[in-house]
């Protein structure tokens, strides 16, 4: 009777370890697919727009201006959302892994199985590594969004300038568009590394 009693116990135990790992590597799976389908549902829109915002008149600067503006907002939207998505990932599974080391734990302490324990605390370490490589990639997101802004608020700069100077006239106006140039050749020096 003993014996059946102890082949019980570690059955239960190899099947609770079994159903942690299970659960852990299905939730984790459904995140990332979840992740994957967001980030991959909005590329065709984006490309979309992008497609239809090509210049018509590239003797126009001001049609230039605009086009190229709301190029730079689908960029800063599109890594704006990846970010969004990535962070909820990167958390979901920090979140999963530190769940699953305290079930580990508490299984270790609580239900008297050492091994079983160790095991899940090891598997939720696991999981924690696999959210630290979403953290990095949302910091890369992170990065290109604030790159993407920084374009962004540039252009903006650039169009508003252009504007007023369009209201000056005779060598006021002649100065601020050398001014405006000169600024120009900084910012493009400044974005490809001249």
């Amino acid at each position: 009777m003993d014996f059946l009693t102890n082949l019980l116990k570690e059955q239960s135990s190899a099947l609770a370890l079994i159903g942690i790992v299970l659960s852990s590597i299905i939730a984790a799976l459904t995140i990332f697919l979840q992740y994957k389908s967001q980030v991959a549902q909005i590329q065709p829109q984006q490309d979309a727009f992008r497609a239809q915002q090509v210049p018509q008149n590239l003797d126009n600067l001001a049609e230039l201006l605009i086009q190229n503006f709301r190029i730079l907002n689908s960029f800063y939207s599109e890594n704006l959302s990846q970010y969004r998505y990535s962070s909820i990932a990167s958390i979901s599974v920090a979140i999963l892994g530190f769940v699953v080391i305290i079930a580990g734990i508490l299984i270790a302490f609580i239900g008297n199985q050492l091994t079983l324990g160790a095991v899940s605390s090891a598997a939720g370490v696991i999981g924690e590594a696999a959210a630290v490589l979403f953290f990095r990639q949302t910091r890369t997101f992170q990065v290109q969004m604030e790159a993407s802004l920084q374009k962004l608020v540039s252009a903006q700069y650039l169009m508003t300038s252009i504007a007023l100077a369009k209201e000056l006239e005779g060598e006021a106006k002649k100065q601020e568009f050398i001014q405006i140039n000169n600024h120009l050749r900084t910012l493009m020096n400044a974005l490809h590394g001249h």
